[in-house]
């Protein structure tokens, strides 16, 4: 038994050493083996080349073996090329690779570590999206198949060709990579840790990796791996990798300088991932979300991603685009289906409207509504308190179609908003409330603000998008108006001066679509006060109520029927405001019986009038407000006891009864009788054409005392009688037609206008069968009290006069015709022609009327062949007469009340003529005659003065007049028998006498008479004919002084006057005492 023993210990102890020899051989014989690697170079890489299908070279290689390293090997200069062997794909500059030798003798291959320095990976993806290492990717289920515990990688570089991105080569590269992978053989994860710089065109990021990794089982892809990893990335451009989102959105653009940590765990088909992500200067372009391109400074991302297999959920519990924050969720359910489905919530923080417009994702918001909310809200600080979108992803390309309504919901507040509802109307300012977006309704709710300076409350919405048929607007409003928001809603241009104070509250009722949008309006005006200058007046507390139907469409806004009710006034009717122009219109005013003068509180144009009475209005119209010519009128007033007065000087119209009647454009009243002051009137009244608006009045008073017009005249009242006519009313003009009247003898029928009423301009044509001028100085006496600080007379007058017959003062005319103008108080005739003295009368010139009555007259005269002895019994010579045809032409003035007076102060300068006429009862010629008789001039045949009279061929002179008196240098009578000379003064006032005559008989003295002495009495040539005899006149025209006078007492003038007169020749024989007959 112990022999037994000790041989099995023998054998294990020889069979020990055995192995102990022959491993010890074998090592030492593959330790020699592996020193000289160079002779099995061929074999290696032939080895490795049929392994991983790429053929491999290397410079040098050397390997040991040891128990504790293992086989050890270093290769350099290690060149792996591309399967095709067009390219290297690997390049490496020195390989350390240790094999664990126990594996070995199971035939397994593992490496304790692999230490690549300066290795160039150059990884390439073609168009069809093969990556050129796809067959190294695919793992095999061989237990034969290497195993790696240890991979270092010393500052390597990766290249990645891309091709399939975007057609073209996109490269990006790794550089100073730093690389390390320690598998453990205990677990089947990787601890992997990479450090590099990122090459991104012309930018460089840098890359820190550090985890866990699995493999995938190999019968499975590798991106099934399985990955436990924290990624920090800094300054990555994301312009470069654009092309690869474009896969999965439809960004046209993309920029900026991302920063990354990142914790990513799980596989790529099923992972969770969050981290903080933060971008500079970014830049998105996405048409189909956004409007403009996307600018922001800087975007910070906190985020948690999980994915599986069909979904994928996004948290983002913080988001921050410059001065934006938000937060919110993004779901995608079916990943694995062509058409996933979207579940987003978003919330935000409050933000202003003008800083984060570009960031609304218009195109995502139905069209109607989006257009709406981009033109009218313009600015307001908003907060999205809830955002939903549940959709996919076809429905949310498509947001605008029937299947996607349902697919975006919205909450948000609004505070401080401006909205604009049309360019010219009044802002919506400070607006609070909330606004939502849910299924087909676009709600306002709970809105507060000011429309301009009014405060307004509102809630509506937009309902049906998305329907075959038109949105449909609702909205509810009350508004408290200012003047500035009144002024807009009637029409700025139009009401200008509109005042309007107090509160009011205007309540808005709407529903429709765009097309046809119906609004019930109901305006509460009772606590407001508003005026209209000289039209309407409305106090504060006076009941008002105006309700109306209004239709909105593109071509008008139509009230369809309104109802204007200030007590005791109600108008109905309805109007259209069309946009192309026009608003045809109908209405009904209509009132019960009201108090006229409390008609007058609303009414102010009606206050100056100051009236009272009552009346009823039961009136229709029709027609185009803008166009007020077209408007058709139907109804009547009535009036009961009306009393109004019609002009501040005129007395009260009063006790006014009866219809005004309107048809079409016409109006007419019945007939109406009123009493004014002491007068008693009735007319009626008449439009024929409202297009050309003028009040005719046909009235008849048969007395009209001119007290009741305001008239004050300084020669007592004046009242006509008989007055009738016709006078227009019409745009600050009075037209008179046919107005006549009587005035003490005379009669008037005159016809003409008044325009400018404030300063009356008169133009009228006075025609009369018979006119007194002291009824005519009555009648321009008349004028209004001068009012403190007005000029004497505003008036302007301009009046054409034809006249059968009158009187002038005492002056019988007959065909007179005139043209004058008053202006300032002052008769300026411009033409004046008549019969008068059985002659044509002829003058221009200037009436100044005098309140007192002494008129100052200034004329042109012409006379032409007035009947003498007419005009002498008008100035009362006595009982001479004189007859003949008189002509004048000559200056005159005057002043004076009466006849009298305008003798005593008649002044001017004349010519006259006088034709074929007698001399008679003038006893300053019959006392001439009879001293020339005493003288015996025996055959110097002298007319009997006192019967015959003295017939003439002419009687001129030139003549001044004034203060009554008549003088003349140049007198003269010529008749068949003798010539009569005058020079001197005549005062017909005084009527005497005081001048010189020389008489010029025309028949030869005989001899015997030649002899006669009369001593320096007789004026006689050198051969002795009788040339003239002079005689001094003066006293009385009744009874004068006739005294005969020598040559030298004729003044020289007067002598030298007689001389012209005469023809007297230049020598002249005759001195005092002297006989002259008888040398």
């Amino acid at each position: 038994m112990a022999i037994k023993k000790r041989t099995v210990v023998l054998i294990i102890i020889l069979s020990a050493i055995t192995f102990a020899v022959l491993f010890a051989s074998s090592w030492f014989y593959a330790s020699h083996k592996l020193s000289r690697l160079d002779y099995y170079k061929e074999s290696i890489t032939k080895t490795v080349a049929e392994k991983f299908n790429r053929n491999i070279t290397y410079e040098t290689g050397r390997a040991s073996l040891s128990l504790r390293e293992g086989l050890a090997m270093q290769i350099t200069n290690l060149v792996v090329r591309e399967k095709d062997g067009s390219l290297n794909f690997l390049n490496v500059k020195n390989a350390y690779l240790r094999v664990k030798v126990f594996p070995l003798l199971i035939n397994r291959l593992v490496f304790g570590e692999i230490v690549l320095h300066e290795p160039r990976l150059s990884l390439k993806r073609d168009k069809a999206g093969v990556l050129n290492i796809a067959d190294l990717l695919v793992r095999k289920e061989d237990e034969a198949s290497p195993k790696f515990r240890k991979i270092v990688i010393e500052k390597g570089s990766v290249n990645f060709a891309d091709e399939a991105v975007n057609g073209q080569s996109l490269i990006t590269s790794l550089e100073d990579l730093q690389f390390r992978i320690d598998s453990p053989f205990w677990t089947k994860w990787s601890r992997i840790h990479i450090k590099a710089s990122v090459i991104e065109d012309k930018n460089t990021a840098e890359l820190v990796l550090d985890g866990f990794y699995r493999p995938a089982p190999s019968h499975k892809p590798f991106y099934e791996s399985k990955v436990r990893a924290s990624v920090h990335l800094k300054g990555a451009a994301i312009k470069h990798y654009a092309s690869y989102l474009k896969r999965y959105t439809s960004f046209e653009k993309m920029a900026g300088l991302m920063n990354a940590d990142i914790k990513f765990s799980g596989r790529l088909s099923d992972f969770k991932s969050k981290g903080t992500i933060q971008v500079k200067n970014a830049m998105v372009d996405y048409p189909n979300v956004f409007r403009d391109i996307l600018r922001p400074r800087m975007i910070q991302l906190n985020y948690a991603l999980k994915r599986d297999t069909d979904s994928l959920n996004l948290n983002v519990p913080r988001l921050v685009i410059d001065k934006f924050e938000a937060k919110g969720n993004l779901g995608i359910d079916d990943l694995d289906k062509q058409d996933p489905f979207i579940k987003a919530t978003a919330e935000t923080s409050a933000f202003a409207l003008r800083e984060v417009r570009p960031y609304i994702p218009w195109a995502i918001i139905h069209k109607g509504t989006g257009n709406f909310l981009d033109k009218h809200i313009k600015d307001g600080n908003f907060r999205l308190v809830e955002g939903n979108l549940h959709g996919r992803f076809s429905q949310i390309a498509h947001m605008n179609k029937k299947e996607s309504i349902d697919v975006l919901s919205i909450r948000a507040e609004v505070n401080k908003g401006v909205f604009e509802a049309a360019q010219t109307a009044p802002v919506f300012r400070d607006i609070s409330g909330i606004l939502e977006l849910k299924k087909r309704e676009f709600s306002l709710k709970s809105m507060k603000g000011f429309f301009g300076i009014s405060p307004v409350t509102m809630e509506g919405k937009i309902s049906d998008f998305a329907l075959p048929h038109p949105n449909i607007y609702t909205a509810e409003m009350k508004i408290q108006p200012n003047r500035d928001e009144v002024l807009w809603l009637l029409g700025k241009e139009k009401f200008q001066a509109l005042n309007f104070k107090g509160p009011s509250t205007l309540t808005l009722s709407g529903k429709g679509t765009d097309e046809d949008y119906y609004i019930n309006a109901r305006w509460d005006l009772t606590d407001a006060a508003y005026s209209f200058p000289d039209m309407l007046e409305k106090a504060k507390a006076r009941k008002n109520q105006l309700a109306a139907e209004i239709i909105l469409n593109e071509d008008a806004v139509n009230f369809s029927s309104f109802n204007y009710e200030l007590p005791p006034v109600n108008i109905t009717g309805s109007m259209m405001f069309r946009y192309a122009g026009g608003i045809p219109s109908s209405f009904n005013i209509k009132s019960k019986t009201l108090d006229v003068n409390k008609g007058a509180e609303i009414l102010p144009f009606l206050r100056k009038y100051n009236p009272a009475g009552s009346c009823s209005l039961d009136v229709v119209g029709r027609g185009n407000l803008d166009d007020f010519d077209s408007l058709q009128w139907k109804g009547n007033v009535s009036l009961v006891n009306v009393s109004l007065k019609p002009l501040a000087d005129f007395k009260a119209l009063k006790g006014m009864t009866g219809n005004i009647f309107f048809n079409g454009d016409t109006m007419e009243t019945s007939l109406i009788k009123a009493k004014m002051g002491e007068s008693d009137i009735q007319g009626q009244f008449r439009i024929d054409d409202f297009r050309n608006p003028k009040v005719i009045c046909n009235f008849y008073t048969r007395l009209l005392k001119t007290k009741d017009l305001g008239l004050q005249s300084s020669e007592g009242e004046v009242n006509l009688r008989d007055v009738k006519g016709q006078i227009a009313f019409a745009d600050n003009l009075i037209h008179a037609d046919n107005l006549s009247f009587k005035l003490g003898q005379s009669g008037f029928n005159l016809s003409g206008d008044i325009t400018d009423l404030t300063l009356p301009k008169i133009t009228l044509s006075l025609n009369s069968s018979y006119v007194s001028s002291e009824d005519f100085s009555r009648l321009l006496s008349l004028s209004y009290p001068k009012k403190e600080g007005s000029t004497s007379s505003a008036m302007e007058l301009s009046a054409t006069l034809k006249i059968d017959t009158g009187k002038f003062n005492d002056i019988d005319f007959k065909k007179l015709n005139a043209g004058l103008k008053v202006i300032q108080g002052i008769i300026n005739v411009e033409e004046l022609e008549a019969v008068a003295f059985d002659g044509k009368f002829k003058a221009n010139g200037k009436i100044t009327p005098s309140y007192e009555g002494k008129n100052h007259y200034d004329a042109n005269i012409s006379i032409n062949r007035i009947s003498l002895e007419k005009i002498q019994r008008y100035l009362e010579i006595g009982n001479r007469t004189i007859t003949g045809k008189l002509s004048l032409t000559g200056k005159i003035s005057a002043i004076g009340r009466n006849t009298e007076e305008l003798k005593k102060t008649m002044a001017g300068n004349f010519q006259i003529r006088a034709e074929k006429g007698i001399l008679r009862k003038f006893s300053v010629l019959s006392k001439i005659f009879s001293l020339l008789n005493v003288l015996q001039f025996a055959k110097l045949k002298l007319p009997d003065m006192t019967t015959e009279g003295m017939a003439y061929n002419t009687i001129t002179s030139t003549a001044l007049l004034k203060d009554g008196v008549i003088s003349s240098e140049d007198f003269f009578i010529d008749s068949d028998s003798i010539q009569i000379s005058g020079s001197g003064k005549v005062n017909y006032l005084k009527k005497n006498l005081d001048f010189i005559v020389g008489l010029h008989p025309l028949q030869t003295l005989d001899f015997v008479a030649s002899k006669i002495p009369i001593a320096g009495w007789i004026i006689t040539d050198e051969k002795g004919k009788l040339i003239t005899v002079n005689f001094k006149v003066d006293g009385t025209w009744d009874n004068p002084n006739v005294t005969p006078i020598n040559a030298k007492s004729i003044g020289k003038g007067t002598l030298n006057i007689f001389k012209r007169i005469f023809q007297l020749p230049e020598k002249l024989i005759t001195d005092t005492g002297e006989v002259i007959f008888g040398h």
